[in-house]
């Protein structure tokens, strides 16, 4: 198993997967992700011969990489001194 990352969705009617560990991304149908996938979800995928043979959503690993994510952008907001200065 492979996690998987759904970076966006194309105007072809397509999700676009990537899966880092192999330096690969696949254009799947959306008809073929799970219910509830949206932009930034991550799944458990199978990949056999070039194709995704099982996707599953990983709700853990999407739940922890939002968390650090929005913990991310608030310290970069908390951060509000500037290098420049001001006349």
């Amino acid at each position: 198993m492979h996690s998987a990352y759904l970076d966006r969705f194309t105007d072809n009617n397509e999700a676009l997967l990537l899966i880092e560990e192999l330096q690969k991304e696949f254009h799947i149908p959306l008809s073929s992700l799970p219910e509830g996938s949206t932009a930034g979800t991550w799944f458990l995928v199978e990949v056999l011969d070039d194709l995704l043979t099982s996707i599953v959503i990983d709700p853990n690993k999407t739940e922890t990489m939002k968390r650090e994510i929005d913990n991310r952008m608030e310290r970069l907001k908390s951060k509000k001194t500037s290098r420049f200065k001001r006349n």
